[in-house]
Order: structure tokens, then C-alpha cells, then sequence
């Protein structure tokens, strides 16, 4: 699994911007987000986590994990329908619903006495 230093940093990367450029979207000091990305600061404070989440809109149900406040297990199968959901993207997210839909609709269609519509 990522270390959430790293994770942090390709997210920084992925979007083009500096440390400074962070810092004065979220008031993160520089400093303060270094150390977190080069593993120095190993559990990140819940707060900054949020403000980084939010920030680079990634999951921060993902984060918290990455960072070892959460397990797997904190959570039931609605809010995790499947394994590794929390690092898709929202669009990857989608697709996958479209698809269940879709898979729904035809089970619906096939066995509409079983769901009393008629």
C-alpha cells in the first residue's frame, strides 16, 4: 500500500503545483507538507488530511486510511460496495455504477413478478 507521504506527493505532482502553491491554497506550511511527504510526519493530523483532501479532491475516508486512523473494517459494504473503491476516480465510479445499473435493469426486466411489477 502507499505511504500517505507518497500518495500526497503524486497528488501534488499529478496537479502541477508547489509546495508554495499549496500552502497558500490551504494554509499547510511548506515545511509542515515536505516532512509529510517525504515520510517524516507519519499520521498527519486528521485536519490537514482534510484540507488536503478536499484541496486535491481525493477520498478522505482514503486518506485516513493511508494514514492509519481507519481500517477496512470501520466501514460496512454500503459505504465500501467493493474492494479498492476509495482509489478510483469519481468518472472510474461512475462507469462501474452504469454498469450495475445496467445489470440491474436487465435482472428487473427478467424476473419483474419477484419484485411485484407487473
Amino acid at each position: 500500500m502507499n505511504s500517505i507521504g507518497s500518495y500526497l506527493r503524486d497528488q501534488r505532482v499529478k496537479h502541477s503545483l508547489s509546495l508554495n502553491d499549496v500552502c497558500e491554497q490551504t494554509g499547510i506550511t511548506t515545511t509542515r507538507l515536505n516532512r509529510i511527504e517525504l515520510g517524516q510526519v507519519n499520521e498527519p493530523s486528521p485536519e490537514v488530511l482534510k484540507k488536503l483532501a478536499e484541496f486535491y479532491k481525493v477520498d478522505l475516508i482514503y486518506l485516513y486510511k493511508l494514514a492509519g486512523y481507519l481500517e477496512s473494517n470501520n466501514f460496512s459494504r454500503q459505504i465500501q460496495p467493493f474492494n479498492n473503491y476509495e482509489i478510483l476516480s469519481d468518472e472510474e465510479r461512475n462507469f462501474i455504477q452504469q454498469a450495475i445499473d445496467f445489470l440491474a435493469g436487465k435482472h428487473f426486466a427478467t424476473n419483474k413478478e419477484a419484485y411485484h411489477e407487473v
